[in-house]
């Protein structure tokens, strides 16, 4: 009898895939850490809280050194920034947010003011 070859060439592929699902799946607990989450278009402040990031514009309730209230007709979140808000900020002028959900808030990766001006924050880092 001769030995099949069917099993062997099947199997390939499908060991494939599953290898690499499973380099790409990684632990849930880094994959939070690193995860980049960025929207095409801005989305409703709860919504991205809801998601664990993208992007919000609205107007800033509250300002602080390195902290602003941003609200939309959806709601309002706190966004934190590493160092000092960028100058040009001001409570009641439209602002636009990219960052990823943290401590019931945002920690910004991206603002983009009133004058279309891009700010990146220092990157943020889990050490806190």
């Amino acid at each position: 009898m001769r030995p099949s070859t069917t099993l062997p060439v099947l199997a390939a592929p499908v060991l494939a895939a599953a290898f690499a699902a499973f380099l790409l799946s990684g632990t849930a607990d880094a994959g939070e850490r690193h995860r980049t989450i960025q929207a095409a278009s801005p989305q409703p402040v709860a919504e991205v809280l809801r998601t664990g990031g993208g992007t919000v514009s609205g107007s800033v309730a509250a300002l602080g050194v390195n902290w602003m209230t941003v609200q939309d007709d959806s709601g309002r979140t706190d966004v934190r920034v590493r160092g000092a808000l960028p100058e040009g900020i001001a409570q009641g002028a439209p602002i636009t947010v990219t960052g990823r959900a943290r401590k019931g808030g945002l920690m910004a990766s991206e603002i983009i003011l009133a004058d279309g001006s891009l700010h990146r924050p220092s990157r943020d880092h889990d050490d806190d």
